[in-house]
């Protein structure tokens, strides 16, 4: 596969000459940075032979005795005003372009407009030479995200001053991005964001030197600290102990690892050094928890540890015991009930019950298990050879609880229903009258006359009220 440095665009025509377009030599040139200039014409060159040896990123580099960061830089210069396309970035790969169907989109900035920023913040950075493109980012961010030009001339100072001299201007860009974002683009909100990191300083240095490090908290500490502080909400103390914590139990401790924790505790809701102490001592009794509660549903995970902060610590927050759970996991094994999201359901709604203890559950179980047998009485009654279901409770909610009918009553109505050819249905037909009827007693409903028909026989009710009755059916609450 041809991954040559340098080639022509299919539309440039490809002669065994180094041709320079006099568009480049009258509109370009006079413009652009001597480095760049170079750099163009030896990529030209290369465009005529894009199959040589030579035409390599390290050769250009050599040829023209700077770094290949800086041959790189240039390039994205000219893609910035058109005339090439980078296509790859590992390896690079470069394509010329025509440059006379680009020039109307050219944009370019006065020579003299920003003279003084360039001197200003290219002694900043002492040796390293900033490209045209990278000054280019930062006319970006004064132009088009109006942030004041002697704002960003501060924050580059106070990078520079916090990383040293030999930081590249792209990490400058990414926090004057990031602050923009934040709405800092004025000096006075540039200073403010300076002074508020100052004050997080010190609180980051307390972190550090807990941490055993006598390094200098940078830029990215501070950030850091913002969102465990302000956005997760922690004190500084829980901070604190979870690095003194973390110092016992691991060899290498650094921010990212510390923010790994503090995510995961946020996340747990374990906002206090109590939580987060009580959570630690208990996690082995959690990872046992979690692996009979798998083993009761039939599940096997390799990694408990996403299963713990998902459900188990919540199981454990609602006040369920270990005990519970595993009795609840075990009385769903072989039903649908196969995965941790539903067993979690059926906690929940336990939860939503009230239920969390192990005299809670079995009290449950006691009574929807006597339900069961009176629902099953009534089965037997219709000749139906099965046990209740959950279309049967439904139904016995009904009967029993909202219409209030006792067992003799359910079991009269079941006797009348046995024959039919749906007998759960019919025996609702009968309960409904009987309901609407008002009658509830044994005696009552014995003398209520039954249409083999339809379940009950229709009282003599007119058209209209029976019209007036259905129109009006929607304001009716059940």
């Amino acid at each position: 596969m041809d991954m040559s440095f340098c080639k022509f665009s299919p539309s440039v025509t490809n002669e065994n000459k180094t041709a320079v377009d006099n568009v480049f030599i009258n509109e370009f040139l006079p413009t652009a940075p001597d480095m760049c200039v170079k750099v163009y014409i030896l990529g030209l060159s290369k465009c005529s032979t894009a199959d040589d040896k030579d035409n390599t990123l390290e050769y250009f580099a050599k040829t023209l005795k700077i770094c290949e960061e800086d041959v790189v830089s240039c390039f994205k210069y000219w893609e910035e005003l058109g005339l090439v396309s980078i296509l790859a970035t590992n390896p690079i790969e470069v394509r010329y372009l025509p440059i006379i169907s680009n020039y109307k989109n050219i944009k370019k900035y006065k020579v003299d407009k920003y003279a003084s920023f360039n001197i200003q913040v290219q002694e900043m950075f002492n040796n390293r030479m900033i490209m045209p493109n990278e000054f280019a980012e930062f006319y970006n961010l004064i132009e088009h995200y109006h942030m004041e030009e002697n704002a960003l001339i501060t924050l580059i100072k106070y990078c520079v001053d916090n990383k040293g001299f030999n930081l590249s201007p792209n990490y400058c860009l990414v926090v004057a991005k990031n602050w923009i974002k934040e709405g800092v683009l004025t000096l006075d909100d540039v200073n403010k964001k300076i002074e508020e990191l100052g004050i997080v300083n010190d609180n980051m240095s307390l972190i550090l030197s807990a941490m055993g490090s006598k390094r200098k908290p940078q830029l990215e500490d501070k950030e850091l600290l913002k969102k465990w502080l302000n956005d997760f909400g922690f004190e500084l103390n829980v901070v604190v102990y979870v690095v003194k914590m973390l110092k016992v139990k691991k060899r290498h401790l650094d921010v990212n690892v510390l923010d790994e924790y503090l995510t995961k505790y946020y996340q747990m809701k374990l906002m206090s050094v109590k939580e987060i102490e009580n959570y630690e001592s208990e996690k082995d009794n959690m990872f046992s928890l979690a692996k009979t509660v798998n083993q009761q549903l039939g599940l096997y995970y390799d990694d408990l540890t996403n299963e713990i902060e998902k459900y188990v610590v919540n199981w454990v927050n609602m006040g369920f015991d270990a005990e519970t759970l595993k009795a609840m996991a075990n009385d769903c094994h072989g039903t649908t009930v196969k995965t941790l999201e539903a067993f979690n359901g059926i906690v929940n709604k336990m939860f939503r019950m009230g239920i969390t203890s192990m005299g809670g559950y079995q009290k449950y179980l006691a009574d929807n298990l006597s339900v069961d047998g009176l629902i099953n009485e009534v089965l037997k009654e219709l000749n139906l050879q099965r046990t209740a279901n959950n279309t049967d409770r439904k139904f016995y909610n009904i009967w029993a609880n909202e219409w209030g009918f006792s067992q003799d009553v359910i079991l009269y109505g079941a006797s009348l229903s046995k024959d039919k050819a749906n007998a759960i249905a019919y025996l609702n037909k009968i309960l409904s009258n009987w309901n609407s009827e008002g009658v509830r007693t044994i005696d009552k409903v014995k003398q209520v006359k039954v249409d083999d028909n339809s379940g009950f026989i229709h009282n003599n009710y007119t058209k209209e009220q029976i019209k007036s009755l259905m129109t009006n059916l929607d304001e009716v609450e059940v």
